[in-house]
């Protein structure tokens, strides 16, 4: 019952190709201006500078796409349909959660595609950068995919849903710094934007990056803060009227 409610999830995402196709366009213009005015050295591989360019601008697309997929058929009033075919309220949720993470390998894809083809061109291709900025994009797309889609849920508005979410990455990093400066270093090392990059390098506290908690207190962390949003979308879903 799940793999069909998923392509049917899968199709709706991709049919919205203002967001869909525009998050693509978008990263792919971010990486041209990568391969163009970045210089690969033995500090970052063309392949790392490739990742890095592109799961930023692909995050502010995914933001959109999250967004959008959450809030969509409720802002539309279409919910109530979905509703009356019985399927449980609760697997449309997860279903929407699923979707979105599915939704973003082919910008994955793109952008490792890139990578890899300017790092074969440049001579210093290595597995391990190539494995390490897989991680880096997926984990990026899918955590701030996830997030978005909770909060469209949340937030059952298009215009609303697409805001809050932009403002919880870029506003919960610069609240993440003043928590750091003013009330407790330690709490601001669990805050999601410290978590979240301590996930994406794959590095504890000894690295040079200077993070201050293990890496497996940041997996543990980013989990808990992902679960608890995605539990409150899927709550919200499950008891709202349409």
């Amino acid at each position: 019952m799940m793999v069909p409610l998923l392509r049917a999830e899968l199709r709706r995402i991709v049919g919205r190709r203002g967001s869909f196709f525009g998050s693509l366009g978008f990263a792919a213009l971010i990486l041209v201006i990568a391969l163009l005015a970045a210089d690969p050295d033995q500090d970052d591989t063309a392949v790392e500078i490739i990742a890095t360019a592109g799961r930023y601008a692909g995050l502010l697309g995914v933001v959109v796409m999250g967004a959008l997929a959450g809030s969509y058929d409720t802002a539309n009033d279409t919910m109530r349909y979905l509703v009356l075919t019985g399927v449980p309220r609760w697997k449309l949720a997860v279903v929407r959660l699923l979707g979105i993470m599915l939704a973003v390998l082919p910008m994955t894809a793109m952008i490792l595609v890139v990578g890899i083809a300017w790092g074969a061109s440049e001579g210093g291709l290595e597995g391990s950068a190539i494995l390490d900025s897989l991680w880096a994009v997926l984990i990026t797309l899918w955590t701030w995919g996830l997030v978005a889609c909770s909060v469209g849920m949340l937030m059952r508005s298009n215009g609303p849903a697409i805001a809050v979410s932009i403002v919880l990455f870029f506003g919960g990093t610069l609240i993440t710094g003043l928590v750091y400066e003013f009330i407790s270093e330690t709490l601001s090392n669990y805050l999601l934007p410290s978590v979240f990059e301590q996930v994406a390098s794959l590095e504890g506290k000894d690295s040079d990056a200077d993070f201050a908690i293990p890496l497996g207190a940041a997996f543990a962390g980013l989990a808990v803060w992902l679960g608890a949003l995605t539990a409150l979308a899927i709550t919200r879903t499950n008891r709202d009227e349409y």
